[in-house]
């Protein structure tokens, strides 16, 4: 603004016959009109420069609002750290480490630092998704395989986290000094006939003193536990398995041990009913589901159900039951993550450590019929899933998983076929655990004679599930809205941020 209008502004005419000022831009002096153009000059930069922020969060941010992420884990306390994480600036990486260490201290009997694992990493905005693959490696022991959890989450942060490892680990070691809680899920583990098997003392005093409690009771956790969480959280995984190659050598080899490392792998993706399916890499659920996928007769409910059988038959499936933990974490980059971490069987090899974790039997479960090498992975029925609807960048999007590909494609099955208004009743469709010709139903009762008398003709033979049942938990996203929510088969809650 040159001085010229400002005089014009400024002029007798702007004022009333009384002296009264009709308008805020007089300036009586030279020293008043440099001030005001000071000022409008201020105001003109603070407009521009806001606009170009705006401009840059609209191009860079986030495309919405709310929510900022979700976390959804088999446990209460565990989703709640996980949220904290994200609360911390943390992203959905850091959230979902957290919320696997806390699950490995508070349902030990299903997964834990003994134990093995897969992660699908998915970057929505660019697309680009990785598997980190921290499966058991063999060793010197027939049944027990070199334990990955620990490496695999930790090699995760590293690669793709924010926060420092340390903070991760905290709410783990908090916890545990407090005690865990009692579940229905350790309970019914405990319950089961394959606890009789048990020879380990320190695992049957844990057991006997987890047995004379009751449900919702605040109890210690296994002797050497936090002091293992301490040191690892300080020294991360090196200190870990040092000590692991001193305390288990007369299990594993300790060059064995040492020279642990996790994959990282890409993923494997495909096209079914409008979706991406994208999972996870070679040696795990993932290329099984592919399979199965080309494979089935989605038509009809019944025929689908029927055809999912005949093809995991058709695949040699004379595979045990794999059992395990699964977490679920989104955050505001549309980073989505999908855990799945188990120590193969419920209690896996039946041994509590010294250092208070559970070992694994990773090689009770092994798919292959040869020996392995030392540089091949033990194979894993693990099965991390997440599923995008093509043609829309905020179109539908699901991340869950199951620690067996045969109840993971079951439940991906489910979820594309209800309606995205409906998500929360996948929890209370009934789930098939199956191997060659036996059956096993959860929920018993919700199965009709037609469908039992269908089975029943193919060749199939009826069973009631043994509890506790697997659990998968599930985020979905649709435009900017999403829900997160645990099964209900387990005790986890989930939280949206």
């Amino acid at each position: 603004m040159d001085d010229n209008t400002i005089d014009k502004l400024t002029s007798q005419s702007v004022y009333d016959h009384d002296g009264s000022e009709k308008t805020p831009l007089y300036a009586k002096n030279n020293n008043e009109k440099a001030l005001l153009k000071l000022i409008i000059a201020f105001c003109m930069v603070f407009c521009i420069g806001l606009l170009f922020i705006l401009l840059i969060h609209i191009h860079y941010g986030s495309n919405q609002l709310v929510p900022h992420g979700n976390v959804a884990s088999d446990n209460d306390q565990c989703s709640q750290y996980g949220i904290d994480v994200l609360k911390m600036g943390g992203n959905a990486v850091d959230a979902a480490i957290t919320a696997a260490l806390c699950n490995s201290v508070v349902l030990l009997h299903l997964s834990g630092l003994g134990g093995n694992g897969v992660m699908v990493v998915y970057d929505h905005r660019t697309g680009i998704g990785n598997t980190i693959d921290f499966r058991a490696t063999p060793s010197s022991h027939n049944i027990t395989g070199v334990p990955g959890f620990l490496a695999g989450l930790f090699y995760a942060n590293v690669k793709y986290g924010i926060l420092p490892w340390k903070t991760l680990v905290e709410p783990s070691i908090n916890l545990a000094k407090t005690g865990i809680t009692v579940t229905e899920s350790l309970l019914e583990a405990i319950n089961q006939n394959t606890t009789k098997l048990i020879e380990d003392e320190n695992l049957k005093h844990w057991i006997s003193t987890v047995s004379n409690s009751s449900l919702g009771q605040i109890i210690k956790v296994p002797n050497g536990l936090i002091k293992t969480l301490i040191s690892i959280s300080l020294h991360g995984p090196l200190e870990f398995y040092k000590e692991m190659s001193e305390e288990l050598k007369l299990i594993l080899k300790p060059d064995d041990v040492m020279s642990y490392q996790p994959l990282i792998l890409p993923v494997l993706r495909q096209t079914y009913m409008k979706y991406c399916i994208i999972t996870s890499n070679k040696g795990t659920g993932g290329p099984i589901l592919l399979k199965v996928l080309n494979k089935i007769n989605n038509t009809n409910t019944y025929l689908e159900d029927l055809s999912l059988l005949n093809s995991f038959k058709d695949l040699g499936d004379n595979w045990d039951q794999n059992f395990g933990l699964q977490v679920s974490t989104t955050d505001v980059f549309d980073l989505y993550v999908t855990i799945i971490s188990g120590l193969g069987s419920v209690f896996g090899s039946r041994v509590l450590t010294k250092s208070g974790y559970i070992l694994n039997n990773a090689l009770d479960l092994n798919l292959n019929s040869h020996m392995l090498s030392q540089t091949e992975r033990v194979t894993s029925l693990h099965l991390p899933i997440i599923a995008v609807e093509t043609g829309s960048l905020c179109g539908r999007r699901l991340i869950s998983g199951a620690a067996d590909v045969r109840d993971g494609t079951q439940l991906l099955l489910s979820m594309l076929k209800t309606d995205p208004q409906d998500i929360l009743n996948v929890n209370t469709i009934t789930r098939f655990h199956f191997k060659n010709n036996d059956v096993d139903i959860e929920y018993p009762y919700n199965v009709t004679k037609q469908f039992s008398k269908l089975i029943n003709n193919f060749g199939y033979h009826l069973f009631n599930a043994t509890l506790p049942y697997p659990t998968s938990n599930i985020i979905q996203k649709v435009e900017d809205r999403s829900v997160a929510f645990s099964d209900s088969r387990g005790s986890g809650k989930s939280y949206t941020l």
